[in-house]
């Protein structure tokens, strides 16, 4: 049976949710970053004619990092990262957090600040 955790940050904030089985991690983060530009080369659902889902991967570590899009009439948010590997989630984490830095435009809006 996996089992779920959630990850803490060093103000008791949740940032990751974690579940481990056979040896395999799935490390899942809302992000929720507005991006500037619709994503190219993923993977495009449309839900109804208004809005896309768009699932971009690439290689992260030893495992798959998955970028979770979503375009709504306003602009398009980057509102999840995950990783599926045998990674550790204490390292996985902050690769995650800088795949993300990394994907998103310089000129992006966090709507947490």
């Amino acid at each position: 049976m996996p089992i779920v955790k959630i990850h803490l940050d060093d103000r008791g904030e949740p940032i990751a949710r974690i579940v481990e089985e056979d040896g395999l991690y799935v490390v899942s983060m809302d992000v929720f970053k507005e991006v500037g530009r619709f994503p190219e080369g993923g993977e495009t659902l449309e839900i109804t004619e208004r809005y896309k889902i768009v699932v971009k991967k690439r290689e992260l570590m030893g495992g798959v990092c998955e970028f979770v899009y979503f375009q709504f009439p306003g602009g398009t948010q980057l509102i999840n990262v995950k990783y599926v590997g045998s990674d550790p989630p204490e390292a996985v984490i902050p690769a995650l957090a800088e795949a993300v830095d990394e994907e998103v435009s310089p000129g992006e809006k966090n709507r947490d600040n």
